[in-house]
C-alpha cells in the first residue's frame, strides 16, 4: 500500500471535448499523454485519487480540503453544465491528513458537511479536469480534493510529507495528482500577457522534472517564476513532498503551449526506498 503512481496534469477546461470541440486537436499532445497517464492509474487499481489543486478556497496560511460525503464538479461555468463528475470522499483519509498534519504544525481547514460551512464545496476546474480523464479511463476510487495555501514551497513540501505519512497510516493504495499549468505569459496573445521569461520558465521546470530535481524546483528563482505567471508551483512542491523518501522514476510525457500557455503531462512511478529525495 502507499502511493502507486503520481502525476503533474494540466487543468484547461478546453481539453473537455464538449468544451474544446474542434479545437482539441490543438492540444492533441496533453490529451492524449492525460488519456495515458489516466489508463495507467487505472490500471494500478489504485483505493483514493488525491487531487492537489490551485483554483479553490486558497487560504493564506492553511491547505484547505473538501469534507463532504460526496465530490461534486461541473463544468457550468464553461457553457457545458451537463459535463459533471463526481466521486465518495475518502473521510478518513482526509481527518488522517489533518491529523498528521497537526502533528507537524501545519494548520489545515476543513470545508463542507464535515468542516468549517463554505458556500461552494463543488470541484474546482483544477480538480474536475483531471478527474474526468480518470473516470473516462475506468477508474472508479475515492478522492480526497487538496487546495494548496499561500505558503513558501519548502513549507508545502513538509505538508505534502504529512500527506505522505496519512496515506501510511490509513493503508491506502494511492494516486496523487498535483493539477497546475505552467506559464500563462508565453505569447503575445496569451491569457497574461508576454513575458519572455515565459519560456525560460517551462523549459527550466519541464527539464527538472525530467531530471528529478527536487531541489532545484524548491528554490527557483522567485522572480522567475512570479515573471512567468504560473499557477502550478505549490501544487508540485505538496507532490514532491508525497513523494520524498521514495525512489521515483520521472517521465515527461508531453508538454505543450499551444494557447500561451504551457501544459506539462508527467508521471512519477514510486518505489520505496531509504533514502529522502
Amino acid at each position: 500500500m502507499g502511493i502507486a503512481i503520481a502525476g503533474i496534469v494540466p487543468h484547461p477546461p478546453i481539453i473537455i471535448p464538449k468544451i474544446g470541440r474542434g479545437e482539441l486537436k490543438r492540444v492533441h499532445l496533453t490529451v492524449e499523454s492525460l488519456k495515458s497517464f489516466s489508463s495507467q492509474v487505472a490500471a494500478s487499481a489504485v483505493e483514493t485519487v488525491i487531487i492537489i489543486t490551485p483554483h479553490g478556497a486558497v487560504f493564506s496560511d492553511a491547505p484547505t480540503i473538501l469534507a463532504d460525503e460526496k465530490l461534486r464538479g461541473d463544468f457550468g461555468k464553461f457553457r457545458a453544465p451537463d459535463v459533471e463528475v463526481a466521486a465518495p470522499n475518502d473521510l478518513e483519509l482526509v481527518r488522517a491528513i489533518e491529523k498528521s498534519a497537526a502533528e507537524e504544525g501545519i494548520d489545515v481547514v476543513l470545508l463542507g458537511d464535515k468542516g468549517l460551512p463554505a458556500t461552494d464545496t463543488s470541484l474546482d476546474h483544477g480538480a474536475a479536469v483531471p478527474l474526468y480523464y480518470l473516470q473516462q479511463a475506468g477508474v472508479e476510487a475515492r478522492c480526497v480534493s487538496i487546495n494548496y495555501a499561500m505558503l513558501p514551497y519548502r513549507e508545502l513540501f513538509r505538508f505534502g510529507e504529512a500527506v505522505h505519512s496519512a496515506v501510511h497510516a490509513t493503508g491506502r493504495k494511492v494516486a496523487v495528482l498535483a493539477s497546475g499549468d505552467l506559464s500563462h505569459r508565453l505569447t503575445k496573445d496569451a491569457p497574461a500577457g508576454y513575458s519572455p521569461r515565459g519560456v525560460e520558465f517551462d523549459e527550466k521546470l519541464v527539464a527538472c522534472v525530467r531530471d528529478y530535481r527536487v531541489q532545484e524546483i524548491l528554490e527557483m528563482d522567485e522572480a522567475l517564476v512570479t515573471a512567468a505567471g504560473e499557477c502550478g508551483m505549490r501544487s508540485f512542491a505538496i507532490l514532491l513532498g508525497c513523494l520524498s523518501g521514495l525512489n521515483v522514476k520521472p517521465e515527461v510525457l508531453s508538454y505543450e503551449g499551444p494557447f500561451g500557455v504551457g501544459y506539462m503531462v508527467a508521471q512519477f512511478i514510486p518505489r520505496e526506498s531509504g533514502e529522502v529525495s
